[in-house]
């Protein structure tokens, strides 16, 4: 059984109603079930939220592109959600062409294998593949992770364009979890640099005392890195040379084996350089 140490079990959790994200919800929702543009008055009458309310909401839904109006005073579903939903669409993709990659490495190496994206400025896991003796100690899908105590996070911060990662790095929180966690930002930035240089991303109970682990770039066809794959393990794996460069070359070949599904010319460049 796998004892995640950041988790949240949303399951089970006491649900917290937020009424201006409720009423949100519930306007997109109906719009979406109606299928055809919609009036305030209708929203109002048929949902039971107040007028002014109603007017604000879908104002504001406006002003971020979830709803669109045809200028008479009805209104429907706008293009940021067919943004979101192409994402979601690309994300089960990468999870669809990386899954058996992963189980592959997480048998050959021992070790979980996960697939990590950025978000909230953080590093989220979004698939995860286990060994037959999995460590007891992993980060829990879906939870966001500082991006300083994750392999993965650096990877992912490293290969952003260096405006991006400015932006990023003057927003994401540098978390002190275990002694080895990098909370300075000059010297985060030090080891992203070499990151990026040497093409993958290693942590040394950065994230927990006795676990190490290591990640390599996942890049699509337009040469970005969309994703990274790594593995966690115990520290003995991390601390032993020979070990250590198995390791490595495990998750590079896993990455490449990716990178091939999703279109990447870019990556085979990388991995020559690197190994």
């Amino acid at each position: 059984m796998i004892k995640p140490l950041m988790a949240s079990d949303y399951s089970s959790a006491k649900l917290t109603v937020v009424p201006a994200l409720e009423k949100a919800l519930d306007i997109l929702e109906y719009i979406a079930e109606r299928g055809t543009a919609v009036t305030i008055k209708e929203i109002t009458t048929n949902l039971g939220i107040p007028l002014a309310s109603s007017y604000r909401t879908v104002n504001y839904l406006c002003s971020r592109g979830y709803l669109k109006t045809q200028g008479d005073g009805e209104f429907y579903l706008g293009p940021q959600l067919l943004y979101l939903s192409h994402r979601v669409e690309q994300q089960f993709d990468l999870i669809n062409q990386a899954k058996p990659i992963m189980n592959a490495l997480a048998m050959e190496s021992g070790q979980t294998a996960q697939l990590g994206v950025l978000q909230d400025f953080g590093v989220v896991y979004v698939e995860q593949a286990l060994p037959s003796k999995p460590v007891n100690i992993v980060a829990a899908l879906r939870t966001v992770i500082p991006v300083n105590l994750s392999a993965s996070g650096k990877v992912l911060v490293a290969h952003l364009p260096q405006q991006e990662q400015d932006y990023f790095l003057k927003n994401a929180k540098l978390v002190q979890q275990t002694p080895n966690s990098i909370v300075d930002l000059d010297t985060f930035r030090r080891e992203l640099a070499q990151v990026r240089e040497q093409g993958y991303a290693l942590d040394h109970e950065e994230y927990a005392r006795g676990i190490g682990c290591a990640a390599a770039p996942i890049w699509d066809y337009r040469g970005r890195v969309i994703a990274a794959i790594g593995i966690t393990g115990r520290i003995d794996d991390y601390t032993d040379v020979s070990n250590l460069r198995r390791v490595i070359e495990l998750v590079l070949s896993a990455a490449r084996a990716i990178s091939h599904k999703t279109g990447s010319k870019h990556h085979d460049d990388r991995i020559a350089e690197n190994t």
